[in-house]
């Protein structure tokens, strides 16, 4: 996973919008999806970016 795609992106900010965290999201969409640590860590990162407004 280099980069997220806007439906990736869409599904991060439905669950910012359930009030979770990013860490909270990364670490579900990485057991969910079985993503590896890099993919998580971008996960993580998209999230913090949306979470602030911000664009990932």
């Amino acid at each position: 996973m280099a980069a997220l795609g806007d439906e990736q992106l869409d599904e991060i900010r439905r669950h910012l919008d359930e009030g979770m965290t990013p860490d909270a999201i990364a670490d579900y969409l990485g057991r969910v999806a079985d993503l590896d640590l890099m993919d998580i860590v971008t996960v993580r990162s998209a999230a913090v970016a949306l979470s602030r407004g911000e664009t990932p």
